[in-house]
């Protein structure tokens, strides 16, 4: 089932965003990258669940609007997690090809948002994930 696909690839982002977490000096860059491909997977995983297809939006952006809209579908008033994955991909091009160092608040941030995003997606949509939480 691609649902479950998506839910096993996000969980082991997640679960190596959170091994490399106590590393910041040396694992930086790759947290951060955990921690946003965990929120895309478990999107994709929400949109497979819920519309039978992953997003295939080139333009991250564009996911999370098409998450919105699904929440809107389903009377989710509740968004926040919507805003922890906006944020997350937009941070995405900078923690990935940026010119700057991210700094140890740039992953702290990036590892709530992921945390978060993960604690919202498996509250409002735990009949479409699996139930299982990581």
């Amino acid at each position: 089932m691609l649902t479950a696909h998506y839910v096993d690839k996000a969980d082991h982002f997640l679960q190596g965003m959170r091994l490399l977490a106590d590393d910041f000096a040396t694992y930086r860059t790759g947290i951060g990258l955990l921690a946003i491909h965990s929120a895309i997977s478990l999107n994709d995983a929400i949109l497979a669940g819920v519309t039978g297809e992953r997003s295939k939006a080139e333009d991250h952006s564009a996911a999370a609007r098409e998450l919105e809209r699904v929440c809107g579908e389903l009377k989710i008033e509740k968004t926040p997690g919507v805003r922890h994955f906006s944020f997350l991909l937009r941070r995405k091009s900078d923690i990935a090809y940026g010119d700057q160092r991210i700094d140890d608040n740039d992953v702290k941030s990036a590892i709530d948002k992921a945390e978060r995003f993960t604690n919202w997606a498996y509250t409002h949509f735990k009949e479409v994930l699996g139930g299982r939480r990581p």
